[in-house]
């Protein structure tokens, strides 16, 4: 798989103390550490239209997710609690005392999920359409019948997808965007190719369906526990959310923003679930202004 032209000077790979290899964009340097999250069947590449903004005043790191894109796919636990562990062992292994979270998605939930763990070591949160909080079920829910046989119906997916052709699998990705077709050209065809690799991607595959089976007993559990937590989270947190959202409904982000005294929402009307693909610059002028305030100083960084 490929880098974005935008990202491929700043690869890596990093090993953790579980032999975990995990592949990583790294922009170095002495700015204020920010780690970036991408969602359910993503990369890091999902970030290549504000990572070079970021990067021009913080060291700014995007791993891909195990399980997903570069990153280690050895069958393993994944879900919430596992990627959370993921990220405080990356924090350790690039030697960040703090560090400020950006998440989307399922991304969003971890970076979630560590500030309530850690909020000691969070600098500050963005929420970019996901959290702990999900009061409104995606409309997309599965039922429960499918829900028992999600093996099967999962496996019929992507075997109906393989068969067909790649412009088959491109239109998948509608529901994620309030306008696919607006985006320019080139992004056209850089997610052409990154779904069809993903369609072929068995490892990441099963890696998604393990997430989608523990997704339900996360949110009734462990997940209900840290999201008791978060009234009392002292870290700066951002909520944002595209007002088009057609994956997470857009109904899920007052209630989050409302359960932290002194969090900070933003909607942005055209925008769907993906707004750092879909509007960069907007969701840019809303995220320095809010970096810039609450970010910690280069101290938070050993390295």
């Amino acid at each position: 798989m490929r880098c974005a032209p935008a990202l491929a000077a700043f690869q890596r790979t990093i090993s953790l103390p579980d032999r975990t290899e995990i592949f990583l964009y790294d922009s170095a340097g002495d700015g204020p550490p920010l780690i970036l999250l991408h969602g359910l069947q993503d990369e890091a590449d999902t970030w290549r239209h504000i990572y070079g903004a970021l990067a021009a005043q913080y060291r700014v790191i995007a791993p891909d997710l195990p399980g997903f894109g570069r990153s280690d796919k050895r069958p393993r636990a994944f879900g919430v609690p596992f990627y959370s562990g993921c990220v405080m062992a990356l924090a350790a292994g690039l030697g960040l005392d703090r560090f400020g979270l950006i998440g989307n998605s399922l991304g969003a939930i971890t970076a979630d999920a560590v500030a309530a763990q850690h909020p000691d070591r969070v600098s500050a949160l963005v929420l970019l359409n996901g959290s702990l909080v999900i009061s409104h079920p995606p409309a997309s829910r599965l039922s429960l019948f499918q829900r028992l046989f999600l093996d099967y119906f999962d496996r019929r997916y992507f075997r109906a997808l393989r068969a067909g052709t790649p412009e088959a699998a491109f239109e998948t990705l509608r529901p994620y965007y309030a306008d696919l077709d607006a985006l320019p050209l080139a992004d056209r065809q850089f997610l052409l190719e990154r779904v069809v690799a993903r369609v072929w991607d068995e490892p990441q595959r099963l890696a998604a369906l393990t997430i989608q089976k523990g997704s339900l007993p996360y949110f009734l559990t462990a997940g209900r526990r840290l999201a008791k937590r978060i009234p009392s989270l002292a870290v700066p947190a951002l909520v944002v959310w595209g007002g088009r959202d057609k994956v997470f409904p857009l109904a899920n982000a007052r209630p989050r923003a409302d359960s932290q005294p002194g969090a900070r929402l933003e909607v942005l009307p055209d925008v769907g679930h993906l707004p750092q693909q879909e509007l960069p610059d907007l969701l840019l002028r809303t995220l320095l202004p809010f970096l810039n305030l609450s970010v910690a100083s280069p101290a938070g960084a050993r390295s």
